[in-house]
């Protein structure tokens, strides 16, 4: 896999709180793009992550975990923040599992 530079178009967020949501713009921002879920990564589970994810949800916006991409100092509380989220918040997914959803939306989006 491979990383993208953020280039000058693209929009980024700046947060200073547990949630993403928190004094940014992200509400507008996703609001503008209208994308069909977050899918959230980070550090800190139990805070950031699930703070965020909490606060996507509490907006009706379906929300994705990239359970490879997040984790925590704390593993017993990353643990516990997975199980207290998986289902109910989001959808816990790999990365593996996200790349198949995101290749099947766009076969599908092709096959018109």
């Amino acid at each position: 896999m491979f990383l993208k530079q953020v280039g000058d178009a693209d929009p980024v967020v700046i947060k200073k709180r547990y949630s993403a949501f928190f004094g940014t713009n992200l509400d507008q921002l996703l609001n503008d793009l209208h994308p069909d879920a977050r899918t959230l990564a980070g550090v800190n589970t139990h805070a950031c992550i699930r703070t965020t994810a909490i606060d996507a949800y509490q907006r009706d916006f379906p929300v994705i975990l990239a359970a490879d991409c997040i984790d925590s100092y704390d593993r017993v509380h990353h643990e516990i923040s997975l199980r207290y989220m998986k289902d109910k918040i989001a959808a816990v997914l790999t990365n593996d599992e996200i790349a198949a959803r995101l290749a099947h939306k766009v076969r599908h989006w092709l096959d018109g």
